[in-house]
């Protein structure tokens, strides 16, 4: 693959400096711990939450089954691009509650608040920033950007009921279901949408969104059937018009199938069991895709408005996963065959010469996404590397995706305990677009309760090109490169970060 690197070579050096004392914490203190656990395997990656308050048995039963916890925490965000700004003071309070009705049923409840003080204090456009970000649009075109926030928000983040049997488990209500087994990689893992919001900046499970769900396991000697009935109907959520996160938004006249209908709901089946010491996963799950499909009609002869016909299709998804212990290392892997998903054509392919985009500018084809992944520990600090990938079989040139399209992760977990602290790092490569995400994080733990913490958020790439100028129009569309991009639309949110969490 030839490789385009001189803008984005040159942001990688200068934008690097920024972050150097985060990674040389990642290893100051490596070698001065003992060597004895230098190798001792420590895969915790999953967020440590306190234990709750459980109040005390006062006679009252109905509340000595009751635990409860949670946490208050402020986000503060600078953008230190042009124009430099606050972007957020988000304020937000997040409360758990369990409740044992007895030895067979739990009830769960989870939701939270936020309010972010930045929209009060500073003008929406600045915090935006999309006089920078869109400054090859026409003037009008940003004076007339929507100004949508996310503040104030009030949701509930779960609301279920647990049934235990001998040999069965019954889960209904509002609820995240996870089926991958690598961290962040979405491949068999399609059961919930996502919310971008604030892109995928936020925790894993915070950008998920929770769907009302029937989750049902039986158990059998060392396998496990679980069926997944899922009625409600929600797709992707864009970040707000006009925001600095905002990249694709629904268009006008998207058909949704109806929400609550039987013969629109999604099904999931998955088989778990483990052979040879392998933990090993079958599923299949039949759903909607989670983008719409933008059939489009454009003329190539004309300078008038493509007319768009958005909707959303099913597709079904076959998967396999493994996790497999060697040594002190695990080894995890997904796949997933999907036979019907539509793929975007360039806007200049016209095989037939009607002087019209050739399919309605969408194709369906068959297609693979796998990953491989690793985890092991070494100088005290817990590595996660992986690979990703999407294959479209039978390809066709004309097609906007790649045939290979590649992703590179890793994630990384220090504890430093001389100075009561944790490093993280994520780091995303897209290789295909060549684009890169980091997200350096360091967290120090004042109390048992209290954490403080500071990050950065950096992107690297070049901006998406569909092919339509400023103006709107379709016009020279045989001229101008088309390119689908992610976190290069991102470029110039640049931004250095701190938290304050207290948890109870």
């Amino acid at each position: 693959m030839q490789i385009r690197c001189s803008p984005f070579c040159r942001n990688l050096q200068f934008q690097a400096t920024l972050i150097p004392v985060l990674l040389i914490l990642l290893f100051s203190s490596a070698f001065a711990q003992d060597q004895t656990d230098l190798f001792e395997p420590d895969f915790s990656f999953q967020e440590s939450h306190p234990q709750g308050l459980e109040t005390s048995n006062t006679g009252d039963d109905l509340l000595s089954d009751l635990t409860v916890n949670g946490y208050l925490k402020n986000e503060t965000a600078f953008r230190y691009d042009e124009p430099r700004s606050i972007t957020k003071i988000r304020n937000t309070f997040y409360l758990n509650s369990e409740y044992r009705i007895s030895s067979q049923s739990t009830f769960v409840f989870s939701g939270w608040a936020y309010y972010d003080l930045a929209y009060d204090l500073f003008d929406y456009k600045t915090i935006s920033g999309r006089s920078v970000r869109d400054e090859d649009q026409p003037l009008v075109f940003v004076d007339n950007l929507k100004q949508d926030k996310d503040s104030p928000v009030a949701d509930i983040r779960e609301l279920y009921l647990d049934l235990f049997t001998e040999n069965m488990d019954i889960r209904i209500g509002k609820q995240f279901i996870v089926w991958g087994v690598l961290e962040g990689i979405r491949i068999t893992d399609e059961l919930n949408p996502l919310d971008f919001r604030e892109l995928i900046l936020p925790d894993l499970l915070d950008y998920r969104i929770p769907l009302w769900s029937l989750k049902l396991d039986y158990y059998l000697a060392n396998s496990s059937y679980e069926l997944v009935w899922i009625p409600d109907i929600r797709f992707h959520e864009p970040a707000p018009r006009g925001s600095e996160w905002e990249l694709l938004q629904r268009v006008p006249g998207t058909v949704e199938p109806d929400t609550y209908k039987l013969e629109n709901s999604e099904i999931g089946l998955k088989f778990s069991s483990t052979v040879y010491d392998t933990e090993i996963s079958l599923s299949y799950f039949w759903t909607w895709d989670d983008f719409p499909v933008i059939f489009r009609e454009i003329d190539l002869d004309s300078s008038q408005e493509p007319k768009f016909f958005p909707t959303y299709t099913r597709i079904q998804m076959f998967g396999a996963t493994f996790v497999k212990q060697l040594g002190a290392r695990i080894l995890k892997g997904e796949i997933v065959y999907v036979p019907d998903k539509y793929f975007g054509l360039r806007n200049d392919v016209d095989r037939n010469n009607d002087r019209f985009v050739d399919s309605q500018g969408e194709l369906q084809k068959r297609h693979i996404r796998w990953g491989l992944g690793l985890d092991f520990n070494v100088w005290g600090a817990d590595w996660s590397p992986a690979i990703s990938q999407w294959i479209i079989l039978n390809y066709d040139n004309g097609l906007i995706q790649d045939e290979f399209d590649t992703s590179l992760t890793l994630f990384v977990r220090k504890p430093l305990p001389r100075h009561s602290a944790l490093f993280e790092l994520l780091a995303i490569a897209l290789v295909n677009l060549e684009e890169l995400y980091l997200n350096p994080e360091l967290t120090f733990e004042i109390t048992d309760r209290f954490q403080i913490g500071t990050g950065l958020n950096i992107f690297f790439g070049e901006k998406s090109q569909f092919g339509v100028t400023p103006a709107g129009n379709v016009t020279n569309l045989n001229t101008v490169e088309q390119r689908a991009q992610f976190f290069g639309n991102f470029d110039d949110n640049d931004r250095v970060y701190a938290t304050f969490k207290y948890t109870f």
